[in-house]
């Protein structure tokens, strides 16, 4: 046994405090003159005994509530040997079993349980053996155990899943979780070893973490032989009417099969064409649907390949294609006939996204519609009026986001409207030369691969000052900032320290500009962060940079975000194929999610290759230190911690309704009649 904060033994000292109380109230014997006793019964000693009795029992109660509260606070805990406790003789069998997606094939994976439940009955007397699944992570199913029930336990409700494995991640990843056994090793890896799932470099697949104690590998295959498996590989519309679908040949030698492909959208089976498909090795053969019916917005498109084959699941692959008109954006101006608006719109409806612009004239637009948006442009800032600026702000706080230019009616203000920039005594610069780009912020998604800023012709800026709330992403000579974001509440705003009249700059006719507000559109509604194509296991990213993220919901319908979560940035691993479902300010968007192509291929590892593996395995712990020819065991397994103070405290609730019902019972006098 061990304590944990032995300092509050000191508090042991207060058991004083009761013997001392109980001292106090010994009852002393007081002699009173009283008149002959002749005719009184004689009292019983005995109820005096009682008496004391009673006394001293509630006495050793208090002292032991005492000694048990500070015990409690001491937190002792026992040390118990573990169940698989490691001796001279113990060996710790790893068993490591593959659940990736191409384990699905055949009964792969109903010969890997077989193979891992001999493991378990095989254990020697002094052995222990721990349960592991590897996927696209290594997962612990067990413990270290000598009980080889557990193990067959733990391999009852495993199944393949539809991940990739990566040998030389999983190693790594086991090199992490048994650093603390000291055991013997012998590390079964039941798989059905998939040529592509080698490691590049084959030292990543050795072991690095036994410290010089003995290690060796065991393989154990599930195939002993390639097996063809054809595949739906791409799902690619070529016009708005017709769909390109390409079927793989995974195999290493020349494939063909005749294979009937269906089509169906949104559910719906449209058409179904039979074809005999002829593939070089790892080859891929095409077929077009023609006159092909979409819905508008997403639609969810699985296109699915018969007779199957042994891989059931990689004969149907989903695909969203977008069939929305262009999105609609609002443009607010104070003048609907600016050259601003000229280009701001020519930008967005010739960008790849295509946008949709209302032009809304500042002095008679509406805020309510703003929830309609997930962002809008301003082509003046400084035109928005105080009652304006309040509503844009809830509306950015909200999620939504802004992209704003300044221009001649922001001159002569101490503060941007919205994004709240002080402008350094109201008054724009004005030189004979122009002023340069100094510095382009080339990581953010807005700038990311776009070229040209460097040749802009810029005559006029306003002076705005930046605090560290702000990130500026383009800077000027003199350090003046020129692009401009800030994250305000749930949403963006994006401020151009030029006017877009090509007036203050030559920014709006140079093709930068286009790439730009193309960019820039993607950023703000966060259409960049969501690839509607994605394989399993793979991270969504939502709501970056300060947008909401929204809810999202699985394949099956299953909200994955508590409220409070639909208003931060999220990571969300994609675990199930099918369809995510993300649904926020203004976007209702669907995520196809598919097997890893390369779990397809079949292929299995050189039997040389795999030798090779155990041999060099096993060779690396050659340099250990041993004793008469046997390797020295370092140390034990870890004992397990078992705290008690909870215990201590149940028996102290118990000590004080016990004391408390004695007490009550000590100090009530009985009142006899005479």
């Amino acid at each position: 046994m061990s304590l944990l904060s032995p300092l509050f033994l000191f508090a042991l000292l207060g058991i004083a405090l009761p013997i001392w109380l109980h001292r106090l109230q010994t009852n002393a014997t007081e002699r009173e003159k009283f008149s002959s006793i002749m005719f009184m019964e004689q009292s019983q000693r005995r109820i005096h005994i009682q008496r004391k009795l009673k006394y001293l029992i509630l006495m050793a109660l208090r002292i032991l509530f005492l000694v048990l509260l500070v015990l409690a606070f001491t937190k002792p805990v026992f040390f118990v040997a573990p169940e698989g406790a490691v001796t001279e003789d113990t060996t710790h069998h790893i068993i490591v079993i593959d659940t990736s997606f191409s384990m699905r094939e055949g009964d792969s994976f109903d010969q890997a349980i077989r193979l891992a439940e001999g493991l378990a009955d095989d254990l020697g007397a002094d052995d222990i053996a721990s349960l592991y699944t590897a996927s696209g992570s290594v997962e612990t199913i067990g413990t270290a155990t000598a009980d080889p029930a557990l193990i067959r336990g733990g391999l009852r409700d495993l199944e393949a899943d539809y991940g990739r494995l990566d040998i030389g991640a999983m190693v790594s990843a086991l090199d992490s979780l048994i650093t603390s056994s000291q055991a013997n090793f012998i590390i079964h890896f039941i798989s059905d070893f998939q040529q592509s799932g080698q490691a590049m470099r084959f030292a990543d697949m050795i072991p690095d973490v036994i410290n010089g104690r003995p290690v060796s590998l065991s393989i154990h295959p599930v195939k002993a032989e390639d097996v063809p498996n054809w595949s739906v590989a791409s799902v690619e519309i070529t016009t708005v009417d017709s769909v390109r679908v390409g079927i793989k040949n995974n195999s290493a030698a020349d494939q063909s099969a005749e294979k009937t492909l269906s089509l169906s959208i949104n559910d719906i089976e449209q058409q179904s064409l039979t074809e005999t498909f002829a593939a070089p090795a790892d080859g891929i053969s095409y077929l077009t649907f023609e006159n092909v019916l979409f819905e508008e917005g997403d639609n969810r498109l699985d296109v699915s390949a018969s007779p199957s084959d042994g891989l059931l699941e990689d004969d149907t692959r989903h695909t969203v294609f977008d069939n929305s008109p262009p999105a609609p954006v609002i443009l607010l101006s104070s003048d609907l006939e600016s050259l601003a608006v000229t280009y701001i719109t020519t930008a967005l409806e010739t960008a790849p996204r295509g946008y949709e612009v209302e032009l809304q004239n500042i002095n008679d637009f509406d805020p309510r519609i703003l929830q309609r948006y997930p962002w809008i442009v301003v082509d003046d800032i400084g035109a928005i009026n105080d009652s304006l600026a309040s509503e844009l702000q809830s509306y950015v706080e909200a999620g939504g986001a802004i992209l704003a230019a300044v221009g001649e009616r922001a001159l002569g203000q101490a503060n941007i409207p919205v994004g709240e920039q002080t402008i350094g005594g109201g008054l724009t610069f004005s030189r004979t030369t122009s002023y340069n780009i100094q510095r382009v912020n080339s990581a953010h998604p807005v700038l990311d691969g776009s070229v040209g800023w460097n040749n802009l012709a810029i005559s006029r800026v306003l002076p705005i000052e930046v605090d560290n709330t702000n990130n500026v992403l383009i800077n000027l000579n003199d350090n003046i900032p020129f692009l401009i974001e800030r994250n305000i509440g749930l949403g963006r705003f994006l401020l151009l320290n030029t006017d877009l009249n090509n007036t203050w700059s030559d920014l709006p006719v140079k093709p930068v500009f286009v790439s730009f507000i193309a960019e820039a559109a993607r950023h703000l509604s966060n259409e960049e962060l969501l690839v509607k194509e994605q394989t399993i296991n793979s991270f969504l990213q939502l709501g970056q940079s300060g947008g909401a993220s929204g809810q999202v919901y699985d394949p099956s319908g299953d909200s994955l975000l508590s409220l409070a979560d639909t208003t931060q940035a999220q990571s969300i691993q994609l675990s199930e194929t099918g369809y995510y479902r993300i649904v926020t300010l203004g976007r209702d968007i669907l995520v196809a999610v598919n097997p890893d192509p390369r779990e397809s291929d079949l292929s299995i590892m050189d039997a040389q290759a795999l030798q090779n593996w155990e041999t060099m395995v096993a060779g690396s712990t050659g340099n250990m230190e041993l004793v008469n020819g046997v390797a020295v065991n370092l140390a034990e397994e870890e004992p397990v911690a078992i705290e008690i103070w909870r215990v201590l405290l149940i028996l102290l609730a118990v000590i004080v309704i016990s004391e408390s019902s004695l007490g009550n019972r000590y100090l009530r006098f009985n009142i006899g009649t005479t």
